[in-house]
């Protein structure tokens, strides 16, 4: 598996050498995030350093109608990963198709990139309730236009998984709209329903709002997942968060940004029937070096549990270096 990984990884930056010499139309764009951390356990009085991401990717147009991307990730937590890896096909603006591997789209939280996660650690419903769902599949996108734009996706996925092409009876099913423009007031409502491991007629549903305001950013977002298990027991379990930031722009030849952050997010079997499971409080202070936010950035975060459902729920302290390029 690893030697197919790396495999993929010498096709992946073939072309920007063959390409290059020849200067063809087909050279694709390189881009990558690099994410390390050092972190300190309050509770445990330990210490940790951790490369959390070291992702490189390769996008590009062939015409007018055709684009790719693929991208892998050589450290998602200690692991090489494929990630996307698909082909879009755009016949008329606004109207696109997509067959291949990438994150089903449900959730902003969750399909945001490392760089952009504005935290060192991930909300509870990126990493817990929405973890795993990279699938292969195909996606029909279609955006309309105006002041007050909606962005519809329909999609549907093997439900095995990660570069798993297992064969199936019939796909998983998943549904996102987005309402609004990145500046002001957007809602969003996602939609997945199918099955996975361990867990048969999966359900999950989401609801978000952003508001954005010159250089204030807020958001939330409440997800709930319903299933059976393998004794056909049915289970749920359900998560949110409200998060935001403040950015402080600062005339100085290296530093460009500072941003406070905060978040709170809880999760649980019922988080508003009295069952949450862990909750927790992030506070913290993104120093960013370049006019572009979540492109250089230094990230200090201080995150206080007032709930613990695992040992690795613990208060921290974090120094994260970001660098996307």
């Amino acid at each position: 598996m690893k030697f197919k990984t790396l495999l993929f990884a010498v096709i992946l930056f073939l072309p920007s050498v063959s390409y290059s010499q020849e200067g063809s139309e087909y050279l694709p764009d390189i881009d990558g995030v690099l994410k390390t951390k050092a972190e300190y356990d309050l509770d445990n009085m330990m210490l940790r350093f951790e490369v959390r991401n070291a992702r490189f990717g390769a996008r590009g147009r062939i015409n007018g109608y055709f684009s790719y991307r693929a991208e892998l990730d050589l450290s998602d937590e200690g692991r090489i990963k494929m990630l996307d890896a698909y082909v879009r096909f755009e016949p008329v603006s606004r109207l696109s198709f997509f067959m291949g591997q990438r994150k089903i789209p449900f959730s902003t939280d969750y399909m945001r990139n490392p760089a952009e996660n504005i935290f060192a650690n991930r909300s509870f419903l990126a990493k817990y309730i929405n973890d795993g769902m990279r699938d292969i599949g195909f996606y029909v996108n279609y955006r309309t236009a105006g002041a007050f734009p909606v962005d519809m996706t329909l999609g549907a996925v093997n439900g095995t998984g990660n570069n798993n092409p297992q064969w199936i009876e019939k796909p998983n099913l998943a549904a996102r709209v987005t309402a609004g423009r990145d500046d002001g007031f957007r809602i969003a409502g996602n939609a997945y329903m199918g099955e996975a491991i361990n867990k048969i007629h999966l359900r999950m549903y989401g609801a978000e709002a952003r508001y954005t305001a010159g250089n204030l950013f807020l958001e939330t977002e409440y997800v709930y997942r319903g299933w059976s298990d393998t004794s056909s027991v049915r289970r749920h379990d359900d998560g949110w968060y409200i998060h935001g930031y403040y950015n402080f722009e600062v005339k100085n030849e290296m530093l460009r940004l500072i941003s406070p952050t905060a978040r709170y997010d809880k999760m649980g079997g019922s988080i508003f029937g009295g069952n949450t499971e862990a909750d927790r409080l992030t506070l913290g202070v993104n120093f960013g070096f370049e006019p572009k936010q979540f492109t250089a950035e230094i990230r200090v975060n201080y995150e206080n549990y007032f709930r613990k459902s695992l040992p690795i729920h613990t208060d921290k302290l974090t120094l994260e270096f970001i660098a996307k390029f």
